[in-house]
């Protein structure tokens, strides 16, 4: 079991990397709080307005958390399971749902060794590219391409994140954004088409992106894991610091089929 401090470090980056990724556009906004937090596109995606309720929070985290934040707003909660089970049991009893899988809240302190590819694997250099990587992130979590013109392609224009993409010949089939925040690294969307999958595009580009991000500062990577792809980051040296049950609020059922959380 991981100690209490470094769960709360693990916790603490990737904060410092989800507010400038999912609050980057002009409509953006962070929130926080003791024991919770929300880096909030306002996009009306659930998967652009990532909440979380940390080690530390109690019900009274979850009330401020709810009461900050528009009723009607899509969005996700990741809930720690070390928070207090009132905090889960309050979001649960006034709209919330529950993910069926937990979902972990991964991280590596050790840069990953890049996998042997015939892809051509580079960071997104100009416009074209990104919105190939656009078009590719849509495409996978059927979010539609203008809502993330409108959030997350902010941050690669700021520096918070480089997406990186991996080409077979001319044509992109995976797409990785890799946030940084100081002495951090943030996987935070990662997206291979089901028609691009079981190729290992994932993989390799995953590996090559963080080894090249990873600099001599660098002290940890995080991510949050859906169940779909929990076994490639155990498989490339990420370890699980907490296991989330996450809860969601307008979420539909083609985004939980996407990430292996059935309904």
């Amino acid at each position: 079991m991981v100690q209490t401090d470094e769960l709360m470090r693990v916790w603490q980056a990737y904060y410092n990397v989800a507010h400038p990724f999912f609050a980057a556009g002009p409509a953006g906004e962070t929130l926080v709080g003791p024991g919770w937090f929300a880096a909030l596109s306002h996009e009306p995606s659930g998967e652009l307005n990532v909440c979380g309720l940390t080690p530390e929070a109690t019900i009274t985290s979850a009330r401020e958390l709810a009461s900050s934040i528009a009723t009607d707003l899509p969005l996700i909660v990741f809930v720690s399971s070390r928070a207090d089970p009132e905090a889960g049991a309050f979001l649960e009893a006034n709209g919330f749902d529950t993910v069926t899988v937990p979902e972990p809240l991964m991280y590596t302190t050790r840069p990953t060794a890049p996998i042997e590819t015939a892809l051509r694997i580079e960071p997104a250099a100009d416009a074209a590219a990104l919105a190939a990587g656009i078009a590719l992130t849509s495409e996978a979590n059927t979010v539609g391409p203008e809502l993330l013109e409108r959030s997350i392609r902010h941050a690669a224009d700021s520096g918070a994140a480089q997406m990186w993409l991996a080409w077979d010949g001319a044509e992109p089939i995976s797409v990785v954004w890799i946030g940084r925040h100081e002495e951090c690294l943030g996987v935070m969307e990662m997206m291979t088409p089901e028609r691009h999958q079981r190729r290992g595009a994932g993989r390799a580009l995953l590996t090559h992106a963080l080894a090249a991000e990873w600099r001599d500062d660098t002290e940890l990577a995080v991510l949050v894991a859906t169940p779909a792809g929990r076994r490639l980051y155990e498989s490339i040296g990420f370890v699980a610091g907490d296991e989330l049950l996450t809860r969601f609020r307008g979420l539909e059922d083609d985004v939980l089929a996407a990430i292996g959380q059935p309904r």
